[in-house]
C-alpha cells in the first residue's frame, strides 16, 4: 500500500492544491503557472448531475477535460476502450458497482428535472487517482469532453482548479497568494483544498485495517509456536528411548538439542515457502480491492528482498523458538528415566479426577475415559489449551469490534434527523424551507450550510443551523446549545475539544475561507461522526445565518434538511424524485439519508471482512491444535486403544473417547478465551477509537454463548477424524512385543 500512494502521486502528478472557482480562462491559467512557487497547473469543467442507465438515477462527478491527452495533474489512467469525444463518455471502473454498465451502452444525463436530457455514449472505462470508489461514495465519477459540461452548466471556462506546488511547507501561503490573484482577475475561489503529502483518500481508515491485521498476525504466529512447541514435544516423546540411548553412549546436551533444532529448522523452512507463496497470493488480493476502494494505483508484483527475510526470519524463529522448550526439557531428563517403559497407563494415579468424573462414569464409560485422559499431559493440555484460548479471545474480540462500530455508526447517524437533504445549483433564500414544507411528503425543513475551516494547524468541519430545535439532535457534554442572541457562539465536538484543548467559555480564533474569526465556545457535544476518508478533526456548529454571513451566502442558502411521512427506501426514492421535480427551477440535487448510511455501512463491511478472515486463520491454527493434540494422543497410547478394541470396544466408544477428550481440552479453552476476550475487545476497540472515531463498546451475552456452542460443535467435528483414525488399529499389530 506504501507503493501504491507512491505510485499514485508520483505517476498521477497529484495536485497539491484543488478548488472550486468561478470560470477561469485559459489566459488566466497560464498566469497561475507563472506564480512563485507553482510547478503546474490544469482547470476542468466540473458539475455534479445524475446518469440512468436504465436502472434509474444514479448521482455523477461529471468532469470534463479539453484535451485528455494533455492532462498535467490527477491525471487519469484508462483502464478500457478509448476516451471520450464529443458525445461520448467515460466512466470510472468503480461506476459498475452502482449501475451496470459496458461500452456500447448509451446514458442519459439530466442536470435537474427541468433540464433537458442529454444522451452520451460510453467509450471508456477508467481509474481516478486518489478517489474512493463509487460503491463507498455512492457517487459515480465520469469523464467526458469539457465543451459539453459548458454547455451543461451555461459556463464559458472551467470552474475547477488545481496546482501542483515546488515547495509543500508553502503550499498554504501559495494558496492564498492565488486566491488574491483571481479576485483580482475577476474571479473567486471557493477555498482551497491543501493536500497534506503524508496523508491520502481513506488513509486512515486504512491504517486502521493494517494496524488490527498487524495485531491478528502476531496472534497468529503464537499460536504457531505453541503448535509447533506441542508436535515437537509429541514426536521427541515417541524417541524417548533412542534419546536415552543416545545419552547412555555419551551423547551431550548440546548435540540432542542441535539435532531437533536442525529438524524443526527444516520444518520451518518448508513451512515459510509455503506460507510466503500463499501470503503473497492473499496480499495481492487484499492489496487490489483496497487499491480499488481507495483509488490508487496498484504497484506491480515483485519479489523483495525484504519481505523474504522476514518470511524466513518468522518462520524459521517461531519454529525453533517453540523447539527450544521441549528439546532443552529431554536433553536434561536422566537416561533411566527415559529407557523406562511406561507401559499401559490408567487413571489409578489420579484419583481425584476419578472421583470427579464418577457421575460421568456411570452414564457413558466412554465419555469417562475420553474426560479423564484430557489432563493426562498437563503440559500438552496447557499447551492445547492456549492455543483455543486465543482463538476464541480473537473471535470475540473481532465480534465486539464489528459489533460495537456498527453501533456506533448507527447512533451516530441517529443524531442527523434528516431523511434526506436538497441542494441547489445557486443559493435560494432562507425562507424557502417553508415552501419546502407545502410539499406532501415532507414534514419539516430548515435551512443547514456547510463549510471547512480551522482552528490553527486543526482543519475542522463547520456547519451551520438553526439555534432553536435543529434536525440534529445534539448531546450536549457541557454548556450550552447555540443561542440567536450571540452570533459569535460556537459548539464544538468533544473530539474537537480535545484535539485543541478547549473549553466552555474559552475564545478562540477560527480561520474560514480567508477570514478570521474570533469565537466564544458555549458548548462542548458528543458526536464523533465523520465521512469515510475524511482529513478534517470533529465539528464546529453555529447558526446558519452567521455561517452564511462568514462565507458570503448572506440571507440565503444552498442546502435543506427535511423529514418525510415516510421511512420506506423505495418510498423515500419516489419522495425525493417528486421533491426535485416541484423544485426543477433552481436545478435541485436531493440525497437520501439511508443511502449514505448504506454506503457506510458497506465500508464498515470491508472491515469486519478482513478481520473475519484473520480469526478464520486463527480459529484453523486453533482447530489444528485439537486435531495435533489427539493425533499424538493416539500415536502414544496406541496400546491402549489396542486393548479397548480387544475387549471388543467398537468404533463409536472408541470415537467418543477421541471426541470427549477433544470437548474437554476445548471447554477449558472456551473458559479461558472467554476471560481473555473481553480485554482483548477492549483493546481493539480502544485502538479502532484512536485511529477512526470514539466507539461505544458492545459485546453482548448471545455472542458469547453463540461463540461456546460453535466451537463445542466445531471441535466435535475436528475430533471426529482422529477417532476414526483410532478405531481402525488392529489390536494384533500394537499388541506385539516391540
Amino acid at each position: 500500500m506504501v507503493d501504491a500512494q507512491r505510485l499514485t502521486y508520483a505517476g498521477s502528478q497529484q495536485a497539491d492544491l484543488a478548488t472550486f472557482t468561478s470560470d477561469i480562462s485559459p489566459t488566466t491559467r497560464h498566469l497561475i503557472e507563472r506564480q512563485p512557487n507553482v510547478a503546474a497547473a490544469d482547470t476542468r469543467a466540473v458539475t455534479f448531475t445524475r446518469f440512468d442507465a436504465g436502472s434509474g438515477w444514479v448521482n455523477v462527478r461529471l468532469v470534463g477535460i479539453d484535451s485528455f491527452e494533455a492532462m498535467q495533474l490527477n491525471v487519469v489512467t484508462l483502464v478500457r476502450g478509448r476516451w471520450p469525444e464529443r458525445g461520448e463518455i467515460a466512466f470510472d471502473e468503480s461506476a459498475r458497482d452502482l449501475s451496470a454498465l459496458a461500452i456500447g451502452d448509451v446514458v442519459a444525463i439530466r442536470d435537474a428535472p427541468n433540464e433537458p436530457i442529454i444522451y452520451l455514449t460510453v467509450v471508456g472505462f477508467t481509474r481516478s487517482p486518489a478517489q474512493l470508489g463509487a460503491g463507498l461514495l455512492n457517487r459515480a465519477t465520469a469523464y467526458t469532453q469539457a465543451t459539453t459540461v459548458r454547455e451543461m452548466t451555461g459556463r464559458t471556462g472551467d470552474n475547477f482548479l488545481l496546482v501542483r506546488v515546488v515547495d509543500q511547507q508553502r503550499a498554504s501561503q501559495t494558496a492564498e497568494d492565488l486566491s488574491r490573484l483571481l479576485s483580482k482577475r475577476g474571479a473567486q475561489a471557493f477555498g482551497f483544498n491543501v493536500r497534506d503529502p503524508n496523508d491520502f483518500v481513506g488513509s486512515r481508515e486504512l491504517g486502521t485495517l493494517l494496524l488490527l491485521l498487524r495485531v491478528f498476525s502476531w496472534l497468529g504466529a503464537a499460536l504457531s509456536a505453541v503448535l509447533v512447541a506441542n508436535t515437537i514435544a509429541a514426536v521427541m516423546g515417541e524417541e524417548r528411548n533412542q534419546i536415552g540411548i543416545l545419552k547412555s553412549l555419551g551423547a551431550r546436551r548440546n548435540q540432542i538439542i542441535i539435532t531437533y533444532l536442525a529438524y524443526a529448522t527444516g520444518i520451518g523452512f518448508a513451512g515459510t515457502l509455503v506460507g510466503w507463496v500463499a501470503g503473497s497470493i492473499i496480499g495481492r488480493w487484499i492489496t487490489t480491492d483496497l487499491t480499488n476502494l481507495t483509488g490508487l494505483q496498484q504497484p506491480p508484483f515483485r519479489v523483495s528482498g525484504r519481505e523474504i527475510m522476514l518470511a524466513l526470519l518468522v518462520g524459521t524463529l517461531v519454529t525453533v523458538s517453540a523447539t527450544l522448550v521441549p528439546a532443552l526439557l529431554y536433553s536434561r531428563t536422566r537416561p533411566a528415566s527415559l529407557l523406562r517403559s511406561v507401559g499401559v497407563r490408567s487413571e489409578a494415579g489420579h484419583p481425584l479426577v476419578v472421583r470427579l468424573t464418577a457421575p460421568v462414569a456411570r452414564a457413558s464409560t466412554s465419555v469417562a475415559i475420553g474426560v479423564r485422559n484430557a489432563l493426562r499431559r498437563p503440559g500438552r493440555a496447557g499447551a492445547t489449551i492456549g492455543v483455543v484460548a486465543v482463538a476464541v479471545a480473537a473471535f470475540i474480540g473481532t465480534q465486539a469490534l464489528s459489533r460495537s462500530v456498527s453501533a456506533t455508526v448507527d447512533d451516530l447517524y441517529s443524531l442527523y434527523g434528516a431523511d434526506g437533504w436538497i441542494s441547489f445549483q445557486r443559493p435560494v433564500n432562507l425562507s424557502y424551507a417553508r415552501d419546502l414544507e407545502q410539499d406532501p411528503w415532507i414534514l419539516h425543513a430548515e435551512a443547514w450550510t456547510s463549510a471547512t475551516g480551522a482552528f490553527g494547524a486543526v482543519r475542522t468541519d463547520i456547519w451551520g443551523m438553526p439555534a432553536g430545535h435543529p434536525l440534529y439532535a445534539y448531546r450536549l457534554v457541557s454548556g450550552a446549545w447555540i443561542r440567536p442572541a450571540n452570533p459569535t457562539a460556537v459548539v464544538v465536538s468533544s473530539n474537537l475539544a480535545n484535539e485543541i484543548d478547549a473549553r466552555v467559555g474559552d475564545v478562540r480564533e477560527l480561520d474560514i475561507g480567508k477570514r478570521r474569526e474570533t469565537v466564544q465556545i458555549v458548548g462542548i457535544v458528543d458526536d464523533a461522526s465523520t465521512y469515510l476518508g475524511s482529513t478534517t478533526t470533529g465539528k464546529v456548529f453555529m447558526q446558519t445565518a452567521d455561517l452564511n454571513r462568514l462565507i458570503g451566502l448572506g440571507n440565503r442558502a444552498d442546502m435543506f434538511a427535511f423529514t418525510l411521512t415516510t421511512k420506506e427506501p423505495a418510498e423515500i426514492d419516489q419522495a425525493l424524485s417528486a421533491i426535485e421535480e416541484r423544485a426543477r427551477e433552481y436545478g435541485p440535487v436531493t440525497y437520501a439519508a439511508y443511502s449514505d448510511q448504506r454506503s457506510s455501512s458497506q465500508a464498515i463491511g470491508i472491515l469486519t471482512l478482513m478481520l473475519n478472515a484473520m480469526v478464520i486463520v486463527v480459529a484453523i491454527v486453533g482447530m489444528a491444535g485439537i486435531a495435533n493434540a489427539l493425533l499424538i494422543s493416539i500415536a502414544e497410547r496406541r496400546r491402549e486403544f489396542g486393548i479397548l478394541r480387544a475387549v471388543g470396544a467398537g468404533t463409536r466408544q472408541v470415537v467418543t473417547v477421541l471426541v470427549s477428550e477433544g470437548i474437554m481440552l476445548a471447554t477449558f479453552g472456551l473458559v479461558l478465551g472467554i476471560l481473555a476476550g473481553y480485554p482483548l475487545a477492549l483493546l481493539l476497540v480502544a485502538l479502532t477509537s484512536r485511529e477512526l472515531f470514539a466507539l461505544s463498546f458492545h459485546l453482548s451475552f448471545q455472542t458469547i454463548g453463540l461463540t461456546f456452542v460453535v466451537a463445542l460443535l466445531a471441535v466435535a467435528a475436528i475430533s471426529t477424524a482422529p477417532g476414526i483414525i483410532a478405531s481402525r488399529i488392529r489390536p494384533i499389530q500394537v499388541l506385539r512385543y516391540e
